[in-house]
């Protein structure tokens, strides 16, 4: 329910804060009064598009606030839109600044337009004459027809969803596996060359890294040697050499190793280093007797490194990569074959998926047709009620090669207004009256079921009047039950039924203009009813006859 509504600086409206209760709510006021401008603001709210023409004259801020009371349903709808419902209300806000910049919040936080248009249409359905709402799109009517079928068609609607998962989940897949088949098999000859050519080359782990040892080795073998040699000389063919020199000082510590333990620690020490030199001594004798300068296998590691080098800036930058590669590509080979038996398999599957979806299609088609026979008969006993006596809904279902969540069913609202006349769209009947009455019909059976808390009706009444006006008041009385229902109205047999009535007047002081908004008391509201049956000669009796009116209600 909208509680609360507060607009300032909207057109000729400089502020209004207005309270709403319960059940049908009526604005009236004279014509240019800006009732359409109270809608607009309401509208805002809803997620309409704002424009600078909107923001009243000198000001620098529109300000658009209203506040919904929501019940549990429409908590969970909105839960799932991330919206916080902790105090079961929802607070919207919209602004507009002199530089066009428009915000919108819900409870405070700052959301999209498009998002905010998601929140409120779960909670307000506004129903104009011409207004292209929920009502007169076709592509809305199954989700109508479907409400009714909610509890009924619970279990055929999970199974269909869950064969429709199933047969797109493996057609995605199938696509998937040909795709790739057809990746590899316009690369097959590339792939052959590139697999040969690795295959060839023998690669061993780490191989490379124990080349570019040897090329160090070969490649500097003449300065190893020669440097090895020179060592050795120094350590052991020395007249005064390094072995010497150190066995030397060992045996003097060894003569006074008695006078003290810091004799016998240096000694220990000496001798630890003499034994150190003599094994190194022995390992350069050894590696420079080792080392070869083979000019053959420095040209043999270099023509591998490169080979190696080579299969590198194609296929990766280590050894491991190539392999890795060279692993990747023989899978995609081999898996052309493996393949073309998935393929059959998932096709196997997809067919049977297939077949349990339009299986429940049909369950879902058959509930769908039970239910329009019902929601004719219902809209066709409203309608004559509503004076439209000749008045036939026809509810079309075309059964469509499609599959989707709702079915395969196309569904569409027709109706012939007159006999003789064949069933026309909703959107093609020309009288606004007759809009009016057919969406008034529709809405009361539809209140029922489908969960939107307030209804505005913006000059239902327009094209109709006498007793089908007080038929239209009866109906709208009753919506009212079920939903809030705000109704912008000129017809005194509307405005008497009203649980409240709000009177919109427009003024003018030193030069500009301004509309104000009052919640009428008994006394007041029998003076409006007044107004609006004779205008501004009101006499006696029309005042007996808006006392009547209001008693009616």
């Amino acid at each position: 329910m909208l509680r609360e509504l507060l607009i300032e600086n909207l057109a000729i409206i400089e502020k209004l804060n207005l309270e709403f209760g319960d059940g049908l709510i009526t604005l009236t006021g004279e014509t240019g009064a800006g009732k359409s401008i109270i809608l607009s603001g309401i509208n805002l709210l809803l997620g309409e598009k704002a424009s600078v023409d909107m923001l009243r004259s000198g000001e620098n801020m529109l300000v658009a606030q209203g506040v919904f009371e929501i019940n549990e349903e429409q908590k969970t709808e909105l839960e799932k839109l991330d919206i916080d419902t902790e105090d079961n209300e929802v607070i919207i806000r919209r602004t507009l600044d002199a530089k066009g910049k428009e915000k919108s919040f819900v409870n405070g936080a700052r959301v999209p337009r498009s998002k905010l248009k998601e929140v409120m249409k779960t909670l307000v359905d506004i129903v104009g004459q011409h207004s292209h709402q929920m009502l007169l799109n076709k592509e809305n009517h199954i989700k109508l027809l479907d409400k009714f079928i909610e509890e009924e068609a619970k279990s055929v609607r999970i199974k269909l969803e869950e064969s429709l998962e199933k047969f797109n989940n493996v057609d995605v897949k199938i696509k998937e596996i040909e795709k790739e088949k057809k990746e590899t098999a316009d690369k097959k000859e590339f792939y052959e060359f590139q697999l040969d050519e690795i295959e060839k080359a023998n690669l061993k782990k780490d191989e490379d890294i124990e080349l570019e040892s040897e090329y160090k080795k070969l490649f500097n073998a003449g300065k190893i040697k020669e440097k090895l040699s020179m060592s050795g000389f120094y350590l052991k063919n020395d007249e005064v050499n390094a072995l010497s020199v150190i066995y030397s000082c060992k045996k003097n510590i060894e003569s006074i190793i008695d006078c003290g333990k810091e004799f016998e620690d240096i000694y220990e020490q000496l001798e630890r280093i003499y034994y150190d030199l003599e094994d190194c001594a022995s390992t350069i004798e050894q590696i420079e007797s080792d080392i070869e300068i083979d000019e053959n296998r420095l040209d043999a590691v270099i023509e591998r490194l490169n080979i190696i080098e080579k299969l590198k800036n194609k296929y990766g930058s280590s050894i491991d990569e190539i392999l890795e590669y060279a692993k990747t590509i023989s899978q995609k080979l081999r898996t052309l074959e493996d393949n073309n038996f998935e393929v059959e398999n998932l096709l196997k599957e997809k067919e049977k998926f297939r077949e349990d979806y339009w299986k429940y299609a049909k369950e879902l088609r058959d509930i769908r047709k039970r239910f329009i026979k019902k929601i004719e008969e219902n809209l066709g006993k409203e309608l004559d009620f509503l004076n439209m006596k000749d008045a036939k809904l026809d509810i079309k279902l075309e059964e469509k090669d499609i599959m989707t969540k709702n079915g395969s069913d196309a569904i569409e609202f027709f109706i012939a207004t007159n006999i003789g006349q064949p069933p026309k769209p909703l959107q093609k009947i020309a009288s606004g009256g007759e809009v009016s009455r057919i969406m008034l019909a529709l809405k009361v059976i539809f209140s029922h079921v489908d969960n939107i808390p307030i209804l505005i009706f913006d000059e239902i009444d327009t094209g109709v009047g006498g007793e089908t006006v007080r038929k239209i008041a009866d109906k709208l009385k009753e919506i009212g039950k079920n939903a809030q229902v705000i109704c912008i109205t000129h017809s005194p047999a509307i405005a008497s039924k009203a649980n409240e009535q709000y009177y919109i007047k427009k003024t003018s002081k030193d030069g500009e203009t301004f509309t104000s908004v009052k919640k009428l008391s008994y006394e007041e509201r029998i003076s409006e009813i007044a107004r609006m049956l004779a205008g501004e000669n009101v006499s006696e009796a029309v005042i007996e006859h808006a006392k009547e009116l209001l008693s009616e209600e």
